[in-house]
């Protein structure tokens, strides 16, 4: 991966983790709000064709470690720990100020963020991505490009037609550690078989992805409205292909992008730690509440407006403590890193 940080990449994983936040709000409070299904009209189709700008997120996420190609080490693995332990605790602990009862065996769990920790799907799913990256990489680089198009032809398969279209297990909503091999593998191909003229690519993917993201939020609003061929929820299925093509053209778009901006890259820097703490199993109840009730107090114009400026708060907020967070554990993290080099090195002399 390389080093040094591309701020348009950056940037277009900033603006997904914000559209997480929106797609998270939509999805978990107001998609089962009383008061939204009672609106109609503009107040009802708006976070609709949002949705549809939005629910492309973890697609885009998981292109992003495909383009550049995860490098699994020791630190890395580390880092990950410490970076999902710390906001394990931290959330726990703002938990025991809103009125959750201290326990020791609470506590533990918030320590053990691959294993016992409720809702972080993302972080588990990562984190085999992570494990399995060496080996999938050893994979691709052997391959031709026609077996790495039969790849790509078996994951399409498996996971958007057994997946989504004909609901089997293996992955059939694409919250799971199959979407994001899959995923993983096309941001791969793209990364070493894409050649196009970056003005030509920067025209066409523009205008695909404006015009399929439209045509996307079109067809869902009049399935909503008229047909009801389909349930909504299904067309935030990540797995979805013509959900997954947005996401492709609109990653596309960004990579055409060639600009440098410390802001951007210190405030992305912190990306992570706004899915984290959001939708940690401590405060996830209290915060979908909150936002649900501010949608039912408040005209919808007010509750909207009140909503956007908690998000921005929240979303600058976290994205500074995590270089606090930064502060604290990256000399934890270096001290395991040298612990874990020095076994390794010793493991590597007794083989």
């Amino acid at each position: 991966m390389n080093k040094q940080r591309e701020s348009n990449i950056e940037l277009l994983r900033l603006l997904s983790m914000f559209a997480l936040l929106f797609f998270h709000f939509y999805t978990h409070s107001l998609l089962s709000s009383d008061v939204y299904g009672s609106q109609s009209g503009f107040w009802k189709n708006f976070p609709l064709v949002l949705s549809s700008i939005t629910s492309l997120q973890v697609n885009i996420f998981i292109l992003i470690s495909g383009w550049f190609g995860i490098r699994t080490t020791p630190k890395k693995i580390i880092n990950f720990y410490l970076i999902c332990a710390f906001y394990g605790v931290f959330t726990y602990l703002i938990s025991l100020g809103i009125g959750n009862t201290f326990s020791f065996t609470d506590l533990a769990v918030s320590f053990m963020p691959f294993s016992a920790m409720k809702g972080w799907w993302f972080v588990k799913a990562y984190l085999f991505l992570m494990l399995l990256a060496p080996l999938f990489n050893k994979a691709i680089e052997h391959m031709s490009k026609r077996e790495f198009l039969y790849v790509l032809f078996a994951l399409v398969l498996i996971n958007s037609y057994f997946g989504f279209f004909c609901k089997q297990d293996i992955n059939k909503d694409g919250h799971n550690f199959m979407q994001l091999m899959y995923v993983y593998f096309i941001g791969r191909y793209l990364a070493l078989y894409l050649n196009v003229e970056r003005l030509k690519l920067r025209k066409w993917t523009a205008i695909v992805s404006v015009c399929s993201v439209a045509l996307y939020a079109i067809v869902w609003l009049f399935n909503d409205n008229y047909l009801h061929v389909v349930k909504t929820y299904t067309f935030l299925l990540r797995n979805n292909l013509w959900s997954l093509f947005n996401s492709i053209v609109i990653f596309l778009f960004f990579t055409t992008l060639k600009f440098e901006s410390k802001t951007v890259n210190w405030f992305a820097k912190g990306a992570f730690s706004i899915y984290l703490v959001h939708v940690s199993m401590w405060l996830n109840a209290s915060w979908h509440g909150n936002l649900t009730h501010i949608y039912a107090v408040y005209e919808p114009a007010m509750a909207w407006g009140i909503v956007t400026l908690i998000f921005v708060g929240y979303f600058f907020g976290v994205l500074c403590l995590d270089h606090f967070r930064a502060f604290l554990s990256n000399p934890i993290e270096n001290k395991l890193d040298e612990w874990c080099s020095k076994i390794i090195q010793k493991l590597k002399k007794q083989i």
